[in-house]
């Protein structure tokens, strides 16, 4: 199932929240299942990432495919940073910890989901999710600074 999940664009001077697709294998019923299908997706797409980096520590590593492009050099440009693929720590996460840590943040209040503009529940809240909805993502910070 093909849903998407709105993300802040990075950048400097065009900072925006875009909707990118993700798929999904099946259809949560609750929040909770959102939750852990969502961080299964995302944690599988950094262990790969993880496991594909070339490895900096190795001076007989290949890194003549690291070459950038003219669309890599403008992504660049509009994040404000330069950077050539290159993962300085190649250890993988835990699906297990990944879930217990999303599902405690999310019962403590740090982030909050919207299903289609609409706010979900609690973890046990039962949800209608359908191919192309769009879920929202909002993590709730504390402003920090200087009091003089």
């Amino acid at each position: 199932m093909k849903i998407f999940v709105e993300q802040k664009k990075p950048g400097r001077t065009r900072q925006s929240v875009q909707p990118v697709a993700m798929e999904i294998i099946g259809k949560p019923e609750t929040v909770r299942e959102l939750i852990e299908t969502i961080v299964h997706v995302c944690v599988e797409a950094f262990n790969l990432k993880a496991i594909e980096a070339p490895d900096k520590d190795n001076p007989d590593t290949d890194n003549r495919h690291r070459v950038l492009d003219q669309n890599n050099i403008e992504d660049s440009i509009e994040t404000g940073r330069m950077t050539f693929g290159i993962v300085y720590n190649n250890t993988t996460e835990d699906y297990g910890k990944a879930i217990a840590n999303a599902l405690q943040c999310y019962e403590d209040g740090l982030y909050r989901m919207f299903l289609n503009g609409v706010q979900l529940g609690n973890l046990d809240t039962k949800i209608d999710l359908a191919e192309g909805d769009c879920l929202t993502v909002v993590r709730l910070t504390l402003l920090a600074g200087r009091l003089w």
